[in-house]
């Protein structure tokens, strides 16, 4: 009886089972969505909730920095970007935007950085059959006033025929764009003061003169990543150039180099602990 018992109460929820798959809809949502990647140390995406806990990570500025890549008079910055909803197999045309940052310095539309109206930008606003995630190229225009100052570009997903706008704190990222030497962001990240020592705008400018090297953020990142001995190696050749010049400087009567504020530059790694 009780193995009788049990194969009916089997029956049963096999059938409540089967019932439940019946009546289970398909996604039909046919919306698309848009949205910013944030990405943490480890490479993973950070979630909604978690950037509305730290607003800080959304207005924290990519820095773009001509004066650390050669003589280019236009480059582009590539932005992570993924979609939600169904992927498509045809190419999608996307729209940008830009949100004025109040009390800052605006960068300006065909100045600063190419149109996101134009046809050539527009062009390339596209994301491509298949893919879900991408990267958004925004064109950085380089120009005299960028000598002495920074402008700050917030862009924004702007909805069209293909796509609506997804979470909230993903809509929007921020830009930073100059031509005066200016410390990387991500010298502190990667305890660069351990390695040249404390950071200095002249020291900087001779990094880059001395090796032809642009010392962007991606080119510190990838050798940090992949082979910190080359930074280490670049410092002892830094440092011995350093002492040949002050050398000739210092027998010209020129001084030694230094910073603006008349400290010597110094390619001495600060300590580990102190």
């Amino acid at each position: 009886m009780k193995i009788i018992k049990y194969l009916v109460m089997a029956a049963m929820v096999l059938t409540v089972a089967t019932s439940c798959e019946k009546d289970l809809e398909a996604y039909s949502n046919s919306d698309c969505y848009l949205n910013f990647r944030f990405l943490n140390s480890e490479g993973k995406d950070y979630q909604n909730e978690e950037l509305v806990k730290t607003p800080a990570l959304v207005n924290s500025p990519l820095i773009y920095n001509f004066k650390t890549h050669g003589s280019v008079q236009n480059d582009t910055v590539w932005i992570e970007a993924k979609t939600a909803g169904f992927v498509k197999e045809f190419d999608r045309e996307y729209a940008l935007e830009q949100v004025e940052v109040e009390g800052a310095d605006n960068a300006v539309a065909g100045v600063d950085y190419l149109a996101f109206d134009s046809q050539d930008a527009q062009r390339i606003q596209v994301v491509k059959a298949g893919e879900s995630y991408f990267k958004v190229p925004i064109v950085v225009l380089r120009n005299s006033g960028l000598l002495t100052k920074s402008v700050v570009l917030k862009v924004r997903f702007k909805e069209n025929q293909n796509f609506k706008n997804g979470f909230t704190m993903m809509q929007t990222r921020v830009i930073s764009i100059t031509d005066r030497v200016s410390k990387p962001s991500v010298w502190d990240a990667c305890d660069l003061d351990h390695v040249f020592g404390a950071y200095g705008d002249v020291k900087f400018q001779l990094m880059i003169e001395w090796s032809g090297k642009s010392w962007s953020d991606e080119f510190i990142l990838e050798n940090y990543n992949s082979d910190k001995a080359y930074l280490s190696y670049m410092d002892q050749v830094f440092a011995k150039r350093l002492a040949s010049e002050n050398e000739a400087r210092v027998a010209d009567g020129k001084g030694v180099w230094c910073e603006v504020d008349g400290t010597p530059v110094s390619f001495t790694p600060k300590p580990i602990f102190e």
